[in-house]
């Protein structure tokens, strides 16, 4: 399955949206159906038609608007075929968060652009102002830092849950007033038929989720506080164990924490053994709380497991890791998997050498292992970490890189490896954090 990354994902939608409606507008003759002369947004002969064109785009701006909430509430249903098509979970909730803010743009250019008729009174009308401030709402307090950083997590997924009502409100906006949308069958049977999936998408999620996705438990079995506000906790299972592969991550809630919400966090041990190790720095208020509240002997409760970020299925088996920091955790779980068929140099990138909790481990593995090389780059001693300063383009061609760390970090590690002529497609990273 080809992975639909970011850059993909946009171009795709915008153009089978546009191609339906250019199909259907080449073909519309006229209204098919009587419409009240003081309702009438559109011409009734294909010429009055495009003398309306402000008219189009803005229908244009909300069926469109309405598909990529439709994807949206698809891509929240973690649902593993559609984590596979978008490359990993973590890719596809950032797609998710960046879609959003974009199909707000879109009703907020759908509000400028058709004209309102105030004398007829629709229950169609109010219901759209409604539902596009709401969503507003929704958004912002979703995709902007400020809030992100202040708003308590149950808080916000609270109404959070509620796009599913306000987008329902929206498409029966779209129902209750005239559009040319419901005179054009290619576009009316798209955008209805994507409405309908993804208010069911958005009932699974809500409702059903817990249903057919019943979380794993565990036990706390044992806890580490390292020195540089990094915590490393076992976890052992109850009954049943979670069946992972290397490098992916789940969705832990601890009973009794911050009303038990789940957050994501990289497994960090081989899927061989029969427990859990997360590895845990203190990013927020909540891991903060995490690492000063929980006790040995506390249940969790385990969702997962998910991630693709996945050594073995690149290109090359020639390989370079580059870790930052904490982001060292999904590489630790590969390192049981390095075989003879790989050849693999790990670069760990922290800020000094009293941070790397876990050089004893990884030099052991690289010593029992020919095909893994271990640098540890520590910035205080030898500066920032930069491509250049360990590999020049000759060496990096044919080699698959594999980067995780903080996102400034991994940002300029893949502008560095481009422009020596690494291909994006041999690129391969994980997003840091995501809500």
């Amino acid at each position: 399955m080809r992975t639909i990354k970011q850059e993909h994902y946009f171009p795709l939608i915008i153009g089978i949206h546009f191609i339906l409606w250019a199909v259907d507008l080449y073909f519309y003759q006229g209204i098919t159906k009587e419409v009240h002369s003081d309702t009438l947004f559109f011409g009734e002969m294909k010429g009055d038609l495009w003398s309306n064109t402000h008219r189009i785009m803005g229908e244009v701006f909300s069926s469109w608007a309405v598909t990529v909430f439709a994807a949206n509430f698809l891509m929240a249903t973690r649902a593993k075929w559609v984590e596979k098509l978008f490359g990993g979970l973590d890719k596809m909730y950032m797609i998710h968060r960046r879609s959003g803010v974009i199909a707000v743009v879109l009703l907020l250019l759908h509000f400028l652009f058709v004209p309102r008729d105030l004398t007829e009174f629709t229950i169609g009308k109010p219901l759209g102002f409604y539902a596009l401030v709401l969503i507003l709402v929704g958004v912002v307090l979703s995709a902007a830092p400020v809030f992100i950083q202040k708003i308590k997590y149950h808080k916000w997924i609270k109404f959070h849950k509620l796009m599913g009502v306000f987008y329902i409100m929206g498409i029966v906006h779209s129902l209750k007033v005239p559009t040319l949308t419901s005179e054009l069958p290619l576009v009316r049977t798209y955008v209805y038929g994507m409405a309908l999936f993804g208010i069911l998408a958005w009932i699974y999620k809500a409702f059903l989720y817990n249903v057919f996705n019943k979380k794993l438990e565990y036990t706390l079995s044992s806890i580490q506080h390292f020195e540089n506000d990094t915590t490393e906790i076992q976890l052992v299972p109850i009954n049943k164990s979670l069946t992972f592969e290397a490098g992916q991550f789940t969705f832990v809630s601890f009973d009794g924490l911050n009303k038990n919400e789940a957050h994501p966090f990289t497994i960090s041990n081989h899927p061989s053994n029969n427990y859990l190790r997360l590895t845990i720095r203190a990013l927020g208020d909540y891991t903060a709380d995490l690492q000063s509240s929980i006790k040995e002997g506390v249940k969790a409760k385990i969702q997962g497991a998910f991630g693709q970020f996945n050594f073995k299925k690149s290109k090359y088996k020639d390989q370079i890791w580059l870790a930052g920091g904490i982001g060292i955790t999904p590489f630790l779980s590969f390192l049981k998997e390095v075989n003879a068929n790989y050849k693999i140099s790990l670069v760990w990138s922290v800020n000094t050498v009293d941070q790397a909790n876990y050089k004893d481990e990884i030099e052991k593995a690289a010593s029992q292992n020919p095909n893994l090389n271990f640098i540890l780059w520590d910035s205080e001693t030898k500066g920032y970490f930069t491509i250049g300063k360990q590999y020049k383009s000759n060496t990096l061609k044919n080699k698959s890189v594999f980067i995780c760390g903080p996102e400034v970090m991994r940002e300029s590690y893949i502008k560095q490896l481009m422009e020596k002529g690494v291909s994006i497609n041999d690129i391969h990273y994980e997003e840091f954090s995501f809500r």
